[in-house]
Protein backbone atom coordinates (compact mmCIF):
# COMPACT_ATOMS: atom_id res chain seq x y z
CA UNK A 1 0.00 0.00 0.00
CA UNK A 2 1.34 3.42 -1.00
CA UNK A 3 0.53 6.99 -0.05
CA UNK A 4 -1.06 9.12 -2.78
CA UNK A 5 -1.67 12.84 -3.13
CA UNK A 6 -4.87 13.98 -4.80
CA UNK A 7 -6.79 17.07 -5.86
CA UNK A 8 -10.46 17.10 -6.76
CA UNK A 9 -13.89 18.70 -6.48
CA UNK A 10 -16.52 17.74 -3.91
CA UNK A 11 -20.28 17.55 -4.34
CA UNK A 12 -20.69 21.29 -3.60
CA UNK A 13 -18.17 22.19 -6.32
CA UNK A 14 -15.46 23.14 -3.82
CA UNK A 15 -11.84 22.25 -4.62
CA UNK A 16 -10.28 19.78 -2.17
CA UNK A 17 -6.86 18.19 -1.76
CA UNK A 18 -5.27 15.64 0.52
CA UNK A 19 -3.34 12.39 0.99
CA UNK A 20 -4.63 8.81 1.29
CA UNK A 21 -3.12 5.31 1.43
CA UNK A 22 -4.27 2.97 -1.33
CA UNK A 23 -3.19 -0.16 -3.21
CA UNK A 24 -3.37 1.57 -6.58
CA UNK A 25 -4.51 4.72 -8.32
CA UNK A 26 -7.64 2.93 -9.51
CA UNK A 27 -8.56 1.90 -5.94
CA UNK A 28 -7.99 5.46 -4.76
CA UNK A 29 -10.35 6.79 -7.43
CA UNK A 30 -13.05 4.39 -6.25
CA UNK A 31 -12.47 5.51 -2.66
CA UNK A 32 -12.72 9.19 -3.57
CA UNK A 33 -15.92 8.62 -5.53
CA UNK A 34 -17.36 6.96 -2.46
CA UNK A 35 -16.49 10.17 -0.61
CA UNK A 36 -18.36 12.20 -3.31
CA UNK A 37 -15.06 13.66 -4.53
CA UNK A 38 -14.34 13.86 -8.25
CA UNK A 39 -10.54 13.55 -8.63
CA UNK A 40 -8.80 15.85 -11.09
CA UNK A 41 -5.19 14.92 -10.28
CA UNK A 42 -3.55 11.94 -8.51
CA UNK A 43 0.13 11.09 -7.95
CA UNK A 44 2.19 9.04 -5.52
CA UNK A 45 3.42 11.14 -2.61
CA UNK A 46 7.05 12.22 -2.88
CA UNK A 47 7.42 11.11 -6.49
CA UNK A 48 6.62 14.37 -8.29
CA UNK A 49 10.03 15.39 -9.59
CA UNK A 50 10.98 18.49 -11.54
CA UNK A 51 11.19 16.31 -14.65
CA UNK A 52 7.69 15.00 -13.98
CA UNK A 53 6.35 18.54 -13.73
CA UNK A 54 8.13 19.48 -16.94
CA UNK A 55 6.65 16.48 -18.75
CA UNK A 56 3.18 17.30 -17.43
CA UNK A 57 3.53 20.90 -18.60
CA UNK A 58 4.68 19.71 -22.04
CA UNK A 59 1.74 17.33 -22.29
CA UNK A 60 -0.74 20.04 -21.34
CA UNK A 61 0.56 22.27 -24.17
CA UNK A 62 0.44 19.63 -26.92
CA UNK A 63 -1.97 20.22 -29.77
CA UNK A 64 -3.19 18.12 -32.69
CA UNK A 65 -4.68 19.19 -36.05
CA UNK A 66 -8.47 19.32 -36.11
CA UNK A 67 -8.47 16.84 -39.03
CA UNK A 68 -6.61 14.26 -36.89
CA UNK A 69 -8.98 14.87 -33.97
CA UNK A 70 -11.98 14.42 -36.26
CA UNK A 71 -10.65 11.10 -37.63
CA UNK A 72 -9.88 9.87 -34.10
CA UNK A 73 -13.39 10.74 -32.92
CA UNK A 74 -15.10 9.12 -35.91
CA UNK A 75 -13.04 5.92 -35.60
CA UNK A 76 -13.65 5.74 -31.84
CA UNK A 77 -17.38 6.13 -32.53
CA UNK A 78 -17.31 3.21 -34.98
CA UNK A 79 -15.43 0.97 -32.54
CA UNK A 80 -17.62 1.84 -29.53
CA UNK A 81 -20.80 1.40 -31.61
CA UNK A 82 -19.55 -2.07 -32.61
CA UNK A 83 -19.40 -3.06 -28.92
CA UNK A 84 -15.61 -3.02 -28.54
CA UNK A 85 -14.50 -2.14 -24.97
CA UNK A 86 -13.02 1.35 -24.55
CA UNK A 87 -9.48 0.25 -23.62
CA UNK A 88 -9.32 -2.15 -26.55
CA UNK A 89 -10.70 0.54 -28.88
CA UNK A 90 -8.00 2.99 -27.73
CA UNK A 91 -5.34 0.34 -28.30
CA UNK A 92 -6.58 -0.22 -31.86
CA UNK A 93 -6.60 3.54 -32.55
CA UNK A 94 -3.09 3.91 -31.14
CA UNK A 95 -1.80 1.35 -33.65
CA UNK A 96 -3.64 2.99 -36.57
CA UNK A 97 -3.04 6.70 -35.85
CA UNK A 98 -0.50 8.32 -38.17
CA UNK A 99 -0.05 11.51 -36.11
CA UNK A 100 2.80 10.86 -33.63
CA UNK A 101 1.60 13.40 -31.07
CA UNK A 102 -1.92 12.01 -31.07
CA UNK A 103 -0.59 8.45 -30.82
CA UNK A 104 1.35 9.35 -27.69
CA UNK A 105 -1.73 11.02 -26.20
CA UNK A 106 -3.90 7.98 -26.96
CA UNK A 107 -1.40 5.73 -25.18
CA UNK A 108 -1.40 8.01 -22.13
CA UNK A 109 -5.22 8.13 -22.18
CA UNK A 110 -5.42 4.34 -22.46
CA UNK A 111 -3.16 3.90 -19.42
CA UNK A 112 -5.32 6.23 -17.32
CA UNK A 113 -8.55 4.54 -18.42
CA UNK A 114 -7.01 1.13 -17.65
CA UNK A 115 -6.21 2.32 -14.11
CA UNK A 116 -9.87 3.22 -13.48
CA UNK A 117 -10.20 6.81 -14.70
CA UNK A 118 -13.13 8.04 -16.73
CA UNK A 119 -12.38 8.83 -20.36
CA UNK A 120 -13.15 12.53 -19.88
CA UNK A 121 -10.71 12.66 -16.94
CA UNK A 122 -8.03 11.06 -19.10
CA UNK A 123 -8.65 13.50 -21.93
CA UNK A 124 -8.45 16.43 -19.51
CA UNK A 125 -4.66 16.05 -19.20
CA UNK A 126 -4.40 17.38 -22.78
CA UNK A 127 -6.53 20.57 -22.70
CA UNK A 128 -4.90 22.05 -25.81
CA UNK A 129 -5.62 18.95 -27.91
CA UNK A 130 -9.11 18.21 -26.56
CA UNK A 131 -11.08 21.46 -26.13
CA UNK A 132 -13.48 22.16 -23.28
CA UNK A 133 -16.49 21.32 -25.43
CA UNK A 134 -15.03 17.94 -26.38
CA UNK A 135 -14.38 16.95 -22.77
CA UNK A 136 -17.81 18.21 -21.62
CA UNK A 137 -19.58 16.10 -24.23
CA UNK A 138 -17.56 12.97 -23.43
CA UNK A 139 -18.37 13.50 -19.75
CA UNK A 140 -22.07 13.84 -20.54
CA UNK A 141 -21.94 10.71 -22.71
CA UNK A 142 -20.23 8.66 -20.00
CA UNK A 143 -22.72 9.85 -17.36
CA UNK A 144 -25.71 8.98 -19.56
CA UNK A 145 -24.25 5.76 -20.94
CA UNK A 146 -24.59 7.09 -24.49
CA UNK A 147 -21.00 7.34 -25.64
CA UNK A 148 -21.75 6.17 -29.19
CA UNK A 149 -24.37 8.91 -29.71
CA UNK A 150 -22.14 11.62 -28.22
CA UNK A 151 -19.17 10.57 -30.34
CA UNK A 152 -21.38 10.68 -33.42
CA UNK A 153 -22.48 14.24 -32.55
CA UNK A 154 -18.87 15.21 -31.87
CA UNK A 155 -17.77 13.84 -35.25
CA UNK A 156 -20.41 15.88 -37.03
CA UNK A 157 -19.60 18.98 -34.98
CA UNK A 158 -15.86 18.78 -35.72
CA UNK A 159 -16.49 18.21 -39.42
CA UNK A 160 -18.92 21.15 -39.67
CA UNK A 161 -16.66 23.42 -37.59
CA UNK A 162 -13.62 22.62 -39.73
CA UNK A 163 -15.53 23.20 -42.96
CA UNK A 164 -16.87 26.55 -41.70
CA UNK A 165 -13.43 27.63 -40.47
CA UNK A 166 -11.88 26.87 -43.86
CA UNK A 167 -14.61 28.79 -45.68
CA UNK A 168 -14.16 31.90 -43.53
CA UNK A 169 -10.36 31.66 -43.66
CA UNK A 170 -10.51 31.34 -47.45
CA UNK A 171 -12.80 34.37 -47.67
CA UNK A 172 -10.38 36.48 -45.62
CA UNK A 173 -7.17 35.21 -47.23
CA UNK A 174 -8.18 35.36 -50.91
CA UNK A 175 -8.22 39.17 -51.28
CA UNK A 176 -5.03 39.45 -49.20
CA UNK A 177 -3.16 36.98 -51.42
CA UNK A 178 -4.39 38.66 -54.61
CA UNK A 179 -3.41 42.10 -53.29
CA UNK A 180 0.08 40.89 -52.35
CA UNK A 181 0.54 39.37 -55.81
CA UNK A 182 -0.61 42.60 -57.45
CA UNK A 183 1.75 44.75 -55.37
CA UNK A 184 4.63 42.35 -56.11
CA UNK A 185 4.02 42.61 -59.87
CA UNK A 186 3.93 46.43 -59.73
CA UNK A 187 7.14 46.59 -57.66
CA UNK A 188 8.88 44.19 -60.05
CA UNK A 189 7.94 46.41 -63.00
CA UNK A 190 9.14 49.58 -61.25
CA UNK A 191 12.44 48.05 -60.12
CA UNK A 192 13.46 45.85 -63.06
CA UNK A 193 11.50 46.84 -66.19
CA UNK A 194 11.04 50.63 -66.01
CA UNK A 195 14.80 51.42 -65.57
CA UNK A 196 15.51 49.76 -68.94
CA UNK A 197 12.95 51.99 -70.64
CA UNK A 198 14.29 54.99 -68.71
CA UNK A 199 17.87 54.67 -70.02
CA UNK A 200 16.60 54.32 -73.59
CA UNK A 201 14.26 57.33 -73.34
CA UNK A 202 16.83 59.58 -71.66
CA UNK A 203 19.32 58.76 -74.44
CA UNK A 204 16.84 60.07 -77.03
CA UNK A 205 17.09 63.57 -75.49
CA UNK A 206 13.41 64.41 -76.02
CA UNK A 207 11.06 65.94 -73.47
CA UNK A 208 9.10 63.19 -71.71
CA UNK A 209 5.30 63.36 -71.13
CA UNK A 210 3.96 63.88 -67.59
CA UNK A 211 2.68 60.25 -67.17
CA UNK A 212 6.07 58.90 -68.20
CA UNK A 213 7.88 61.20 -65.74
CA UNK A 214 5.58 60.10 -62.91
CA UNK A 215 6.35 56.41 -63.55
CA UNK A 216 10.10 57.09 -63.84
CA UNK A 217 10.13 59.14 -60.61
CA UNK A 218 8.23 56.37 -58.82
CA UNK A 219 10.82 53.86 -60.07
CA UNK A 220 13.73 56.05 -58.88
CA UNK A 221 12.13 56.58 -55.48
CA UNK A 222 11.60 52.85 -55.03
CA UNK A 223 15.15 52.03 -56.05
CA UNK A 224 16.55 54.63 -53.63
CA UNK A 225 14.35 53.98 -50.61
CA UNK A 226 12.91 50.52 -51.31
CA UNK A 227 15.03 48.72 -48.70
CA UNK A 228 14.21 51.28 -45.99
CA UNK A 229 10.50 51.16 -46.85
CA UNK A 230 10.60 47.33 -46.78
CA UNK A 231 12.31 47.35 -43.36
CA UNK A 232 9.78 49.81 -41.94
CA UNK A 233 6.84 47.82 -43.32
CA UNK A 234 8.38 44.57 -42.02
CA UNK A 235 8.81 46.01 -38.52
CA UNK A 236 5.30 47.45 -38.59
CA UNK A 237 3.91 44.11 -39.73
CA UNK A 238 5.74 42.23 -36.96
CA UNK A 239 4.54 44.64 -34.26
CA UNK A 240 0.99 44.47 -35.62
CA UNK A 241 1.09 40.66 -35.66
CA UNK A 242 2.28 40.51 -32.04
CA UNK A 243 -0.43 42.97 -31.02
CA UNK A 244 -3.13 40.98 -32.81
CA UNK A 245 -2.01 37.85 -30.95
CA UNK A 246 -2.77 39.56 -27.62
CA UNK A 247 -6.29 39.55 -26.16
CA UNK A 248 -6.67 43.30 -26.60
CA UNK A 249 -5.40 43.20 -30.19
CA UNK A 250 -7.65 40.28 -31.08
CA UNK A 251 -10.65 42.16 -29.70
CA UNK A 252 -9.78 45.26 -31.78
CA UNK A 253 -9.28 43.17 -34.93
CA UNK A 254 -12.58 41.31 -34.44
CA UNK A 255 -14.36 44.63 -33.97
CA UNK A 256 -12.85 46.00 -37.19
CA UNK A 257 -13.75 42.86 -39.13
CA UNK A 258 -17.34 42.99 -37.83
CA UNK A 259 -17.70 46.59 -39.07
CA UNK A 260 -16.12 45.94 -42.48
CA UNK A 261 -18.43 45.63 -45.48
CA UNK A 262 -18.99 42.06 -46.73
CA UNK A 263 -16.36 40.65 -44.34
CA UNK A 264 -18.38 41.84 -41.35
CA UNK A 265 -21.46 40.01 -42.61
CA UNK A 266 -19.44 36.84 -43.19
CA UNK A 267 -17.86 37.04 -39.71
CA UNK A 268 -21.23 37.66 -38.03
CA UNK A 269 -23.04 34.81 -39.78
CA UNK A 270 -20.14 32.43 -39.30
CA UNK A 271 -20.03 33.29 -35.57
CA UNK A 272 -23.79 32.77 -35.16
CA UNK A 273 -23.53 29.47 -37.04
CA UNK A 274 -20.73 28.29 -34.76
CA UNK A 275 -22.58 29.42 -31.62
CA UNK A 276 -25.75 27.63 -32.73
CA UNK A 277 -23.91 24.43 -33.72
CA UNK A 278 -22.02 24.34 -30.42
CA UNK A 279 -25.13 24.98 -28.33
CA UNK A 280 -27.13 22.40 -30.27
CA UNK A 281 -24.43 19.74 -29.81
CA UNK A 282 -24.13 20.43 -26.07
CA UNK A 283 -27.85 20.63 -25.30
CA UNK A 284 -28.72 17.50 -27.29
CA UNK A 285 -25.99 15.64 -25.35
CA UNK A 286 -27.51 16.52 -21.98
CA UNK A 287 -25.36 19.49 -20.91
CA UNK A 288 -27.38 22.09 -18.99
CA UNK A 289 -27.97 25.52 -20.52
CA UNK A 290 -25.63 27.54 -18.25
CA UNK A 291 -22.71 25.15 -18.74
CA UNK A 292 -23.42 25.09 -22.48
CA UNK A 293 -23.24 28.90 -22.62
CA UNK A 294 -19.93 28.88 -20.72
CA UNK A 295 -18.44 26.31 -23.09
CA UNK A 296 -19.69 28.30 -26.11
CA UNK A 297 -17.92 31.38 -24.84
CA UNK A 298 -14.67 29.45 -24.47
CA UNK A 299 -14.82 27.90 -27.94
CA UNK A 300 -16.43 30.56 -30.16
CA UNK A 301 -13.07 32.26 -31.01
CA UNK A 302 -14.48 35.73 -31.69
CA UNK A 303 -14.10 38.59 -29.22
CA UNK A 304 -17.35 40.32 -30.29
CA UNK A 305 -19.44 37.20 -29.85
CA UNK A 306 -17.56 36.21 -26.67
CA UNK A 307 -18.70 39.51 -25.14
CA UNK A 308 -22.26 38.86 -26.32
CA UNK A 309 -22.26 35.32 -24.91
CA UNK A 310 -20.97 36.62 -21.55
CA UNK A 311 -24.02 38.92 -21.41
CA UNK A 312 -26.27 36.00 -22.34
CA UNK A 313 -24.99 33.95 -19.40
CA UNK A 314 -25.58 36.75 -16.91
CA UNK A 315 -29.11 37.43 -18.14
CA UNK A 316 -30.13 33.76 -18.43
CA UNK A 317 -28.81 33.12 -14.91
CA UNK A 318 -31.09 35.90 -13.66
CA UNK A 319 -34.12 34.06 -15.05
CA UNK A 320 -34.59 35.43 -18.57
CA UNK A 321 -35.09 33.16 -21.57
CA UNK A 322 -32.37 32.66 -24.14
CA UNK A 323 -34.56 34.07 -26.94
CA UNK A 324 -35.31 37.25 -24.97
CA UNK A 325 -31.64 37.86 -24.21
CA UNK A 326 -30.25 37.29 -27.72
CA UNK A 327 -32.95 39.61 -29.04
CA UNK A 328 -31.25 42.52 -27.27
CA UNK A 329 -27.82 41.82 -28.78
CA UNK A 330 -26.94 43.35 -32.18
CA UNK A 331 -24.49 40.50 -32.90
CA UNK A 332 -27.45 38.14 -33.50
CA UNK A 333 -29.52 38.61 -36.68
CA UNK A 334 -33.29 38.98 -36.34
CA UNK A 335 -34.03 35.63 -37.96
CA UNK A 336 -31.75 33.75 -35.54
CA UNK A 337 -33.46 35.45 -32.59
CA UNK A 338 -36.93 34.47 -33.82
CA UNK A 339 -35.95 30.85 -34.47
CA UNK A 340 -34.34 30.53 -31.01
CA UNK A 341 -37.44 32.02 -29.37
CA UNK A 342 -39.70 29.59 -31.25
CA UNK A 343 -37.46 26.67 -30.27
CA UNK A 344 -37.68 27.60 -26.59
CA UNK A 345 -41.44 28.05 -26.65
CA UNK A 346 -41.98 24.65 -28.34
CA UNK A 347 -39.45 22.79 -26.20
CA UNK A 348 -37.24 21.93 -29.17
CA UNK A 349 -34.41 24.42 -28.74
CA UNK A 350 -31.69 21.95 -29.78
CA UNK A 351 -33.46 21.11 -33.05
CA UNK A 352 -34.08 24.76 -33.84
CA UNK A 353 -30.43 25.63 -33.12
CA UNK A 354 -29.48 22.91 -35.57
CA UNK A 355 -31.62 24.59 -38.25
CA UNK A 356 -30.11 27.99 -37.42
CA UNK A 357 -26.59 26.58 -37.80
CA UNK A 358 -27.46 24.92 -41.13
CA UNK A 359 -29.05 28.11 -42.45
CA UNK A 360 -26.17 30.44 -41.58
CA UNK A 361 -23.51 27.98 -42.73
CA UNK A 362 -25.26 27.93 -46.11
CA UNK A 363 -25.40 31.76 -46.02
CA UNK A 364 -21.66 31.97 -45.35
CA UNK A 365 -20.92 29.56 -48.18
CA UNK A 366 -23.08 31.61 -50.57
CA UNK A 367 -21.40 34.88 -49.49
CA UNK A 368 -17.90 33.43 -49.88
CA UNK A 369 -18.72 32.06 -53.34
CA UNK A 370 -20.28 35.36 -54.45
CA UNK A 371 -17.40 37.42 -53.11
CA UNK A 372 -14.85 35.20 -54.86
CA UNK A 373 -16.69 35.61 -58.17
CA UNK A 374 -16.83 39.38 -57.65
CA UNK A 375 -13.18 39.79 -56.69
CA UNK A 376 -11.75 37.83 -59.63
CA UNK A 377 -12.86 40.27 -62.40
CA UNK A 378 -12.26 43.26 -60.12
CA UNK A 379 -8.66 42.21 -59.54
CA UNK A 380 -8.13 41.65 -63.25
CA UNK A 381 -9.40 45.16 -64.00
CA UNK A 382 -7.39 46.89 -61.24
CA UNK A 383 -4.17 44.94 -61.72
CA UNK A 384 -4.44 45.05 -65.50
CA UNK A 385 -5.16 48.78 -65.36
CA UNK A 386 -2.10 49.49 -63.21
CA UNK A 387 0.29 47.38 -65.28
CA UNK A 388 -1.21 48.56 -68.57
CA UNK A 389 -1.14 52.20 -67.44
CA UNK A 390 2.58 52.00 -66.59
CA UNK A 391 3.44 50.36 -69.89
CA UNK A 392 1.39 52.88 -71.87
CA UNK A 393 3.11 55.73 -69.99
CA UNK A 394 6.50 54.32 -70.96
CA UNK A 395 5.51 53.78 -74.59
CA UNK A 396 4.09 57.31 -75.07
CA UNK A 397 7.52 58.83 -75.89
CA UNK A 398 8.22 55.97 -78.30
CA UNK A 399 4.93 56.63 -80.11
CA UNK A 400 5.85 60.35 -80.19
CA UNK A 401 9.25 59.58 -81.66
CA UNK A 402 7.69 57.33 -84.30
CA UNK A 403 5.25 60.11 -85.25
CA UNK A 404 8.10 62.61 -85.56
CA UNK A 405 10.03 60.31 -87.91
CA UNK A 406 7.08 60.18 -90.30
Amino acid sequence: MAEYQYRGVDRAGKKVAGRLDSNSEGDLRMTLRGMSIRPTWIAKAGQISGLGKALAATASNQTVPIEALFIFTRQLNVLISAGIPLVQALEVLSDQTADKKLRGMINAIKEKVSSGSYLWESLNQFPKAFPKLYIALIRAGESAGAMDQVLKRLSRYLEDADRLRKMVKGAMMYPIIVTVIGITVVIALLVFVIPKFQSMLEASGQELPMPTMMVINASKFLQSYGIAIGAILGAFGYITLQYVKSDQGRAVLDQLVFRAPIFGTIAQKAGVARFSRTMQTLLSSGVNLIDAIDICRATIDNAVLESAVAKIRTEVESGKTLGTVVGTLPAFPRMAVQMIAVGESTGSLDKMLDKVADFYEAEVEALVTGMTRLIEPLVLVVLGGMVGGMLIAMYLPIFKMAGGVE
